[in-house]
């Protein structure tokens, strides 16, 4: 699978990477799935990192599988 770079020129890339900075919760819609609701820790061209309250490693999330991403703060 070829991987493309993270283009930080995207409003998106720079909206996500604000939320990264101000530690804001957020709410992921997942395909098939219940939200998933914590704070963004990092990014990558394939996956966004969250970190859910009290739990103490990361979910993954395939950019692939996400529907909607809103900030709750």
């Amino acid at each position: 699978m070829e991987t493309t770079h993270l283009d930080p020129s995207l409003p998106g890339v720079r909206l996500l990477q604000n939320w990264i900075r101000e530690q804001l919760p957020l709410s992921i819609a997942v395909l098939g799935q219940e939200p998933i609701e914590g704070r963004l820790i990092w990014q990558d061209p394939e996956f966004l990192a969250i970190e859910r309250p009290g739990s103490s490693r990361p979910v993954l999330i395939n950019r692939r599988q996400i529907s909607v991403i809103r900030s709750l703060g």
